[in-house]
C-alpha cells in the first residue's frame, strides 16, 4: 500500500493498519506521543506496538482484533476509550475515532485518530468498581438478539437455527458485543448486560 502521510493531515496522533494488522501510516504527532519513530512503527504489528488495554487493565488489542474484522466487512467502527502503551512502557489514555479508508479492492486500511484524555482521579477510582460503566451505543440489533439468547442459556448451535444465521456467524457475533461490553468471558457479558439494562 502506497500511502502519502499528507493526505491526513491531523494534530492528534494518528496511525493505520491494513487488514493483517500491520501499521502502514504513523504520523508525526504519534511519533512524538507514543515515542517510537515512523521507522520502527511501520510494518509493525498493532497489537505487539500498542499494547492497548480496558481501564481496568485488561488487555484491548489482540491478533484477532473485532475492529478490523468490522472494517473490512464495510461495517462502521464507533470511537472507543483505550489506553496505550509508549515506548517508555507508560500507558495513556485516548478516545479512539476510527475512518476505514478503501483504495483499491484488498487494498483498505482502518486508521485511528487518537484523542488524548486526561481522567480525574476521583473518576479513576470509580472506574475501578465496575468494568461497564455506561451502555454502548454501538452494540447492533442483532447483538442484542443474541445477548438475549445467551441470557436465556440457549446454546450457539439453538441461536444460529433461531435466527437463521450460521454458527460461526453467532460467534463471530458474540466476540464483537464482548468486545463492547470490554468483557472476555459470554457469562460477565450477560452480568454486564443486566447491569447495563440491556436485557
Amino acid at each position: 500500500m502506497n500511502i502519502q502521510t499528507d493526505h491526513f493531515i491531523t494534530g492528534e496522533p494518528a496511525f493505520a493498519v491494513d487488514r493483517r494488522g500491520v501499521v502502514v501510516l504513523w504520523n508525526d504527532a504519534a511519533e512524538q506521543t507514543f515515542g517510537h519513530p515512523g521507522a520502527d512503527a511501520l510494518g509493525k504489528k498493532c497489537w505487539e506496538l500498542m499494547c492497548g488495554q480496558d481501564t481496568n487493565g485488561n488487555r484491548y488489542c489482540f491478533e484477532h482484533c473485532p475492529l478490523i474484522e468490522m472494517a473490512f466487512l464495510h461495517e462502521p467502527v464507533h470511537a472507543f476509550r483505550t489506553s496505550f502503551g509508549t515506548a517508555s512502557h507508560q500507558q495513556k489514555q485516548f478516545s479512539v475515532s476510527c475512518v476505514t479508508v478503501f483504495d483499491e479492492p484488498g487494498d483498505e486500511m482502518l486508521l485511528h485518530i487518537c484523542h488524548p484524555e486526561q481522567i480525574p482521579q476521583e473518576k479513576s477510582e470509580l472506574q475501578d468498581q465496575s468494568p461497564v460503566r455506561t451502555p454502548p451505543d454501538n452494540l447492533s440489533q442483532r447483538e442484542l438478539e443474541v445477548l438475549a439468547l445467551l441470557a436465556g442459556k440457549v446454546k450457539t448451535r439453538d441461536i444460529a437455527s433461531q435466527l437463521s444465521i450460521s454458527i460461526r456467524t453467532v460467534r463471530t457475533h458474540i466476540q464483537h458485543l464482548m468486545y463492547k461490553l470490554r468483557v472476555h468471558k459470554r457469562n460477565d457479558a450477560i452480568l454486564a448486560a443486566r447491569r447495563l439494562k440491556l436485557i
